[in-house]
């Protein structure tokens, strides 16, 4: 028995390990006890897949499907039992009906959900069981990809385990939602950003292939999430060669290529904008009223995170964290409070090897990225301002706030709060007097905080 709870502690040792076993048990009995199709808008994210995975990429106003799929992705089951495994989809009986709202996003996001309903296929699959392979394939996914982020980046692995465990993040990567790649894609950037911040070695030719692949990725899974290279601006010096030429008032190579990054992307997205007619933000309301007054927009941003009449913080703060199934049930306080403590724990729990590898830049990147964040959200409530709540059938010109927000776009970039938890682990002592002892923490809290959302999961749908 000592001997296996010796291995054990040598496992948990690693934060890596702690997420991925986490991450996969509690993934796979999400994606086979939450209700097929209840997770936000996985009806339309269905539709994407499954035409993907049939080598459809079709956008626009007309998209074909199977009838069978089709007719799926137009209700909800109140429960899996409902679900349906055993009729194989009839491909031969086609429908071509108006497209989902998710046909705008690009193949990638869907690339996983697409493979598993692919091999769901090769059993006679049903809609019940591509669902369920889709969903399977998602949250293998994310668990892989997650796995190696944590285990590539140099500072903060608790707290990309910690996030990365978070329930709402296990919930969307166990659904067919494309929210799943997002969230990998923020968690690449950041772990990427932190890693040259951290290199005393010059900027290798790899790296720079890889950052300019990374702004690529990282557009193409939203545009608006191209606002997360800005911490790039501000990259140490000595990660570039130094310019002959001293009278030169910033570092051409640096700039350069940051500059290649930038074009790289926005070619990217206007490629994908062109080819299948998307617009970079759809409009709303044919008179956005921020246009004449700019600074109503300090308002909309009060009354959407601020102000307590209209009570949409808590939406956005709980749904950031433990709102299931478009809403329907959340976790209550007594599960939430440990989950920040948790949270809270893996960013100011004193790493001494941390400290030291991020070093004089941790005060100026923790600003960056506070900044970003900040740029971020304002970004994300104008987008929704603009394209859901100012539409006719919303609240149309007279939207006082950004409806449709959700805490779910946010949840990832807590990622970036790494050197703010550095910075005041100068000045918030927490320590533990034997690191297995915070290891064990880390692991059974997390574990039982996630085991309260399956609980839960099946309790609201018993």
């Amino acid at each position: 028995m000592k001997k296996y709870w010796s291995l054990f502690l040598y496992f948990i040792k690693k934060p890596e390990n702690v997420f991925i076993s986490l991450s996969l048990f509690f993934g796979v009995l999400s994606a086979i006890l939450v209700p097929q199709l209840s997770v936000s808008d996985e009806n339309m994210h269905y539709m994407r897949a499954y035409g993907i995975s049939q080598g459809r990429v079709e956008s626009g106003s007309h998209c074909t499907l199977p009838k069978d799929v089709a007719k799926r992705a137009g209700s909800v089951y109140e429960g899996n039992f409902s679900a349906d495994y055993s009729k194989p989809i009839d491909r031969n009986t086609l429908d071509v009906d108006k497209c989902s709202s998710a046909s705008g996003y690009p193949p990638i996001m869907h690339l996983p959900q697409a493979i598993g309903i692919n091999i769901a296929n090769l059993f006679g699959g049903s809609t019940g069981l591509t669902i369920l392979f889709g969903r399977l394939a998602n949250v293998l996914f994310y668990s892989i990809a997650v796995y190696l982020i944590i285990k590539w980046v140099r500072i903060g692995k608790w707290a990309f385990t910690a996030i990365g465990l978070i329930p709402l993040m296990v919930h969307m990567a166990a659904s067919l939602s494309s929210d799943c790649m997002t969230n990998v894609a923020v968690f690449t950037i950041t772990a990427f950003t932190l890693n040259l911040f951290t290199q005393k070695d010059k900027l290798s030719h790899k790296q720079t292939v890889a950052l300019i692949c990374i702004g690529v990725f990282l557009t193409l899974t939203k545009s608006v999430n191209a606002l997360l290279l800005f911490p790039l601006l501000f990259l140490p010096k000595r990660l570039f060669s130094p310019n002959k030429n001293e009278r030169l008032p910033f570092n051409i190579q640096k700039w350069a290529i940051l500059a290649v990054t930038g074009v790289a992307a926005i070619i990217s997205i206007l490629i994908w904008q062109k080819i299948f007619g998307q617009p970079l933000l759809t409009l709303g309301a044919a008179h956005n009223p921020l246009h004449s007054n700019p600074l109503k927009f300090i308002a909309i941003l009060f009354n959407t995170y601020i102000s307590p009449t209209i009570g949409y913080t808590d939406v956005v703060l709980r749904g950031s964290v433990g709102d299931f199934s478009s809403f329907k049930y959340h976790l209550p306080l007594f599960v939430l409070i440990p989950l920040f403590s948790l949270l809270f724990l893996s960013l100011l729990h004193y790493n001494k090897k941390d400290q030291d590898l991020l070093g004089e830049q941790t005060g100026k990147l923790a600003v960056y990225n506070l900044a970003t964040i900040g740029l971020f959200v304002c970004a994300v409530s104008y987008a929704m301002y603009t394209a859901w709540a100012l539409l006719p059938f919303r609240f149309g010109e007279g939207a006082y706030y950004a409806d449709g927000v959700q805490g779910r776009y946010f949840t990832a970039t807590a990622v970036m709060l790494v050197p703010v938890g550095l910075w005041l682990q100068k000045y918030i002592n927490v320590r533990t007097k034997n690191e297995k002892v915070f290891n064990l923490i880390m692991f059974f809290g997390l574990a039982l905080v996630l085991g309260f959302y399956v609980f839960e999961t099946v309790w609201t749908y018993k």
